[in-house]
């Protein structure tokens, strides 16, 4: 969020919350000095959204309504949400549509690149790549970070464009450099066999704002680097596994197998192909299958005990069994 839509925002809600009264050019100021320090920060989206999040309350929303209607963008912007989530109103992707692009037709970067998304991946409506383009193209130039991902995306596919890799990796790189994520790993992948340096960098980043798959890419880098790096290899293993990648259990259980990297030990490696299991890996149940009838029950009980209190503590837990029990097992 730049830092007028900080202050627009913030302002917005003086104006309808009241007993919200600071000084306004404290405000913008404060605003200015937040909005700055946290550029390139996975969290300040997260936060942008929710404060263009629909009100629950429906004082609140009226309030919001009439300042959309009076064509303020930061309002015309929540009021689209209200449609969006059928809050204070009957759900409508037409009237979410509409109201977004009144707001985007001022220029409000968020308004933008919301309307493009929806254009793009074609929520509730037929994707449409030629308007998705036009207005990623006009909230990326504005530095939103999920547009210039989104418009990585589409030269990445060839959605609305002609494919081009080199296009999308000046896209990604812009949007990485802001904290998108996403962006972040498609950048890294591009540049494993250009820039392996770099692109530990960027995987490294990723994984720290919890991107499995980025850590999963890294903890093989590790291994595969001129002198190797157990450790850190393992560090990102065990991070990834525990943000519930299937795929980074298993390997670890192989490394713990073979004992390349590791001193080998059958407990540890059934212990994290049972888990993998558990996650929905084919490859680590079978895995576990093999090396379960050579330890003793005793040992097994104690280790399935600690993977159930393991993924009680840990996201994305036991996913695979839950998807099976809906179906009805």
């Amino acid at each position: 969020m730049t830092a007028p839509d900080s202050c627009n925002i913030l302002l917005l809600i003086m104006q309808i919350a009241p007993q919200i009264t600071p000084l306004k050019s404290l405000c913008c100021f404060t605003t200015i000095l937040i909005a700055l320090s946290a550029l390139g920060s996975e969290r300040r989206s997260e936060r942008q959204l929710e404060s263009l999040r629909c009100p629950n309350g429906h004082a609140m929303f009226m309030k919001i309504q009439k300042k959309a209607q009076a064509n303020n963008a930061v309002a015309q912007t929540i009021l689209a949400s209200c449609y969006d989530l059928g809050r204070n109103v009957k759900p409508s992707r037409k009237e979410n549509i509409r109201w977004l692009t009144l707001a985007a037709n001022q220029g409000f970067a968020p308004a933008e690149s919301q309307l493009g998304r929806i254009y793009l991946y074609g929520s509730g409506i037929p994707a449409d790549y030629q308007q998705a383009l036009f207005w990623e193209r006009k909230a990326s130039a504005q530095g939103k970070p999920e547009a210039q991902r989104d418009l990585a995306f589409m030269y990445e596919r060839g959605f609305g464009v002609e494919a081009n890799p080199e296009t999308a990796a000046i896209w990604n790189r812009k949007a990485a450099e802001q904290g998108n994520r996403e962006a972040q790993l498609q950048l890294a992948k591009v540049l494993e066999s250009r820039d392996p340096t770099e692109a530990m960098e960027w995987y490294r980043k990723a994984g720290r704002q919890h991107l499995p798959e980025a850590q999963l890419r890294l903890a093989r880098l590790y291994i595969k680097s001129p002198h190797g790096n157990c450790q850190a290899a393992l560090a990102w293993y065990v991070r990834a596994s525990e943000n519930g990648s299937a795929q980074a259990m298993y390997e670890l259980s192989k490394l713990y197998q073979s004992g390349d990297c590791v001193q080998g030990n059958n407990e540890t490696s059934y212990a994290w192909f049972q888990r993998g299991a558990r996650y929905g890996s084919q490859e680590a149940r079978d895995e576990a299958g093999k090396l379960g009838p050579l330890l003793p029950e005793a040992r097994k009980k104690i280790i399935d005990r600690k993977i159930e209190e393991w993924i009680s503590k840990h996201s994305g837990a036991d996913k695979a069994e839950d998807k099976e029990e809906k179906e009805g097992r």
